[in-house]
């Protein structure tokens, strides 16, 4: 019978917490079902453009070093143009024959 009551207390124990996970649970997915969630852009130009935008708050960068960096990336931003360019008129030329 010592036997039986162990067992007794820990499907006991397990029941409660499975039920407790089942209402927590059930809680979260119905406020995530109220709220909307926010999407952010993904991809490499997305994740620059946070960076630069981190950049420019924080205050402990002095204000020309945030002006030569920003030349520096407009310069790279218009050479990328084109570069894409270039490619296209490569794979043109590449399918044409």
């Amino acid at each position: 019978m010592e036997n039986n009551i162990d067992l007794v207390v820990l499907t006991s124990v397990v029941v409660i917490l499975f039920i407790i996970f089942i209402i927590a649970t059930i809680k979260e997915l119905s406020k995530m079902s109220s709220e909307e969630l926010a999407k952010k852009e993904g991809g490499p130009r997305a994740d620059m453009i946070r960076y630069i935008g981190a950049l420019f708050t924080d205050d402990s960068i002095e204000p020309g070093k945030k002006i030569t960096f920003l030349n520096a990336v407009k310069a790279m931003i218009d050479d990328i143009p084109e570069e894409e360019d270039m490619n296209r008129k490569n794979k043109d030329q590449d399918a044409s024959q």
